[in-house]
């Protein structure tokens, strides 16, 4: 960059700040020469600043700007930065049932009234409609099996919302088959993590049965709109905070896209068919259980809880987690704890004994000791 160049960015900066903060300091030359060139102190005064400046003094007078702004894209503080390689963590993947229950609760639904699907009539004969009806029979009993019949209604409209939208398959059993063949990349995750090894009862088996057909029949569950996605109220999902929030029915909480792509418009797929040209047999034994075993082995290694003193809790004990931060402030762990109580503990040396003292044994020091942590489970 020009040498000539950096004090205008500089002083743009020195601008901003005062913009930043409302109140220009009059007795600085250099504030008042630039208060003429721009007319004020003002975002509209700084922008006329700006128009004289190259694109790149400008970037560089922003870097160095301590006022926060979004950057060039819009986008807020921080994002600029994002990781696109890794996951974003809300900060909620360690919730328990009950905490997770909780946040569900809180988040709003979309309200109002909501756009419903159109009926849909399986135009299927023979051995296909019967693995159509098998395959949502299936879903309806091992998703909702104990669910109320509106809730086993709102699954099955799902699937079927699925199957004319374009980002699924165009039959029942592709859509809930799909990626059923890998342990974790499984849509529903009954064809995937072996609950069809545990045989139906008949009882609920005849139920499920009894509302795929009315669902492949024309009926239309219009609680749920046009939901495409639903989960148990016991888990947070990091994808359900970025989809429409439609309602909960029985233990499920329904979602649907948000923009166009759960816009009415978006859901005008025609029904492919082919039931019997999709795969059922999903993984294999030898690889779910070896999942399984990952799973565990990786819970195993989470990062410990464990109960610190708070007379504000119902308790008086909180449960935290190993070395996370807390109001901006790290919690420290147990061994952390145990190394600070045999630092204060090394502290503890018996004063002196003088002529005057009273053959009655004093009290030994008092010594502030960090309560030691209470073992619990992960996510407790």
């Amino acid at each position: 960059m020009n040498p000539r160049c950096i004090p205008a960015a500089l002083a743009a900066t020195v601008l901003a700040a005062c913009a930043h903060d409302g109140r220009p300091h009059a007795s600085s030359p250099r504030l008042a020469s630039l208060a003429a060139l721009a007319g004020s102190f003002s975002a509209d005064g700084q922008a006329r600043i700006e128009r004289r400046m190259a694109p790149g003094m400008v970037v560089l007078a922003r870097r160095l700007d301590p006022g926060r702004r979004p950057d060039l894209g819009g986008r807020a503080q921080g994002w600029a930065v994002l990781d696109l390689a890794q996951p974003p963590s809300l900060g909620f993947a360690a919730l328990s049932p009950d905490e997770a229950q909780r946040v569900n609760a809180y988040l709003p639904d979309v309200g109002g009234a909501q756009a419903i699907a159109t009926p849909f009539v399986l135009r299927a004969t023979g051995a296909d409609r019967e693995r159509a009806i098998f395959c949502l029979t299936q879903a309806i009993y091992y998703e909702a099996a104990l669910q109320p019949t509106p809730g086993q209604e709102a699954v099955a409209q799902t699937v079927i919302n699925r199957i004319r939208h374009p980002a699924f398959p165009k039959s029942v059993c592709g859509v809930i088959y799909q990626g059923s063949q890998q342990v974790t990349g499984c849509q529903f995750s009954f064809t995937c993590d072996g609950s069809r090894q545990r045989a139906p009862m008949p009882l609920f088996w005849d139920r499920a049965r009894a509302v795929a057909v009315q669902a492949l029949d024309g009926f239309v569950m219009s609680a749920v709109g046009l939901a495409t996605h639903y989960h148990a109220d016991y888990v947070f999902p990091r994808w359900g905070p970025t989809m429409v929030k439609i309602r909960q029915i029985g233990a499920h909480i329904f979602y649907r896209y948000p923009g166009p792509a759960g816009a009415p418009e978006s859901y005008q797929q025609r029904y492919g068919g082919d039931e019997l040209r999709v795969s059922m047999a999903g993984p294999s034994p030898e690889a779910i259980a070896a999942a399984k075993a990952a799973g565990e082995q990786a819970q195993a290694a989470e990062p410990e809880t464990f109960a610190m003193i708070d007379p504000s809790a119902p308790n008086g004990l909180r449960q935290r987690v190993a070395g996370e931060v807390v109001f901006g402030r790290r919690v420290p762990t147990k061994e952390e704890i145990a190394r600070i109580n045999a630092s204060l503990a090394s502290l503890e040396v018996p004063a002196p004994k003088s002529a005057a003292s009273t053959p009655s044994k004093a009290p030994a020091p008092a010594v502030l000791r960090v309560p030691a942590p209470v073992q619990a489970k992960p996510g407790g």
